[in-house]
């Protein structure tokens, strides 16, 4: 296992076909070795920015998560609510089940109570028209008793009965 000591990091490498390059640093030779350094400098560098980038995107993704559990929370109340409405519209139709049946029931005593008013009105009617029929024909029977007199004691008041 190769220890990479340059600068401020140290960094175990257990492959050993990077012990080679490990020793190279370690003795500090210039040339091509310092080309790799600077792209390893730079690989750090763009990693660095890319990681700036990356807590970027994690604090939107974050706060998209909130906004997302918000709605799915809001979304189950009205579920909730929804899973409510058709217990309400359950009494509800139950209730009016009942005012209906209520209805019928009334709406058929006030047709017995109708009809037994009609019956009575058309009793009450046969009872005025017999004694109105016995009136009348009293009546006729008068006028012809006081026509008959007025032939007999009056004769200018005398009406012939008709023909």
């Amino acid at each position: 296992m190769a220890i990479l000591d340059h600068g401020k990091a140290r960094w175990k490498i257990p492959e050993p076909h990077v012990d080679f390059i490990a020793l190279a640093l370690q003795g500090k030779s210039g040339g091509t070795f310092d080309k790799v350094i600077g792209m390893i400098d730079e690989m750090v560098a763009i990693l660095a920015e890319e990681q700036k980038a990356d807590d970027g995107k994690k604090v939107y993704c974050e706060s998209e998560l909130d906004a997302t559990e918000d709605q799915k929370k809001s979304l189950d109340h009205k579920v909730d609510d929804l899973g409510v409405v058709p217990e309400d519209a359950k009494s509800m139709v139950a209730t009016l089940t009942e005012e209906i049946e209520a209805l019928v029931a009334s709406i058929k005593t006030l047709d017995k109570s109708i009809a037994e008013a009609i019956e009575n009105r058309k009793k009450g009617n046969v009872a005025y028209k017999e004694p109105m029929a016995a009136d009348t024909a009293a009546e006729q029977l008068l006028s012809m008793a006081a026509n008959r007199l007025a032939k007999f004691y009056t004769p200018t008041l005398y009406v012939a009965p008709p023909k």
